[in-house]
C-alpha cells in the first residue's frame, strides 16, 4: 500500500516540517509575507475541498463556517504573544502551534487522499464531506489568524 504513494507526497511532508521548524524558533518577518503565506494556506484549502467533493455548497458552507470559527473565536488563542515591532517587520517567538497546524492540514489532506484512493464509499457520504471540510476550513483559518493577528499588531505599533 506504501509504495503507491507518489514520493512528492514526502518530500511535501519534509517540506513543511522544514518550514514548522523554522517557525519554532524566534525570527523576524514582514506581517506582508505571513498573510501571504496565510492566504496561499486558505487557497489551498478551498482548492483540496473543492477537488475532492466538487462544488458542492454543503462542504463549500462547511469549509466557510471552519474559517469563520477560526477567524472568530480561536483567533485570541492562537495568535502570537511576545510580538516586537522591529521597523516595518515583528519579531515572532518561537512557537511549535505552527507546526501543529501544517502537519494537521497535511495529515488530514493524506487521510482524505488515501480514504479516496482505497475507494471507501464513506468519502462520498455528506456526513464526511462537511465534517472534512469543515477541519479543512479550521486548520487553515487558524493559520490565517495567526498571521492577521501579527498583521494587526504591526498596523497598531
Amino acid at each position: 500500500m506504501w509504495g503507491h504513494i507518489p514520493v512528492w507526497v514526502f518530500a511535501v511532508l519534509l517540506g513543511l516540517i522544514a518550514i514548522g521548524w523554522r517557525q519554532t524558533r524566534t525570527r523576524t518577518v514582514k506581517p506582508s509575507v505571513l498573510i501571504g503565506v496565510g492566504a496561499g494556506l486558505l487557497v489551498y484549502s478551498a482548492w483540496g475541498v473543492i477537488s475532492a467533493f466538487g462544488l458542492q455548497p454543503a462542504p463549500l458552507l462547511a469549509w466557510g463556517v471552519g474559517l469563520a470559527l477560526a477567524l472568530g473565536l480561536l483567533a485570541r488563542w492562537v495568535a502570537p504573544q511576545g510580538l516586537v515591532l522591529q521597523g516595518h517587520a515583528v519579531q515572532v517567538p518561537g512557537s511549535w502551534l505552527p507546526m501543529g497546524i501544517l502537519l494537521s492540514i497535511f495529515l488530514a489532506k493524506f487521510a482524505l487522499g488515501m480514504a479516496t484512493g482505497l475507494g471507501a464509499p464513506f468519502v462520498h457520504a455528506l456526513w464526511f464531506m462537511v465534517l472534512a471540510s469543515l477541519v479543512f476550513g479550521l486548520l487553515s483559518g487558524t493559520f490565517a489568524a495567526r498571521a492577521w493577528a501579527v498583521h494587526r499588531f504591526a498596523q497598531a505599533a
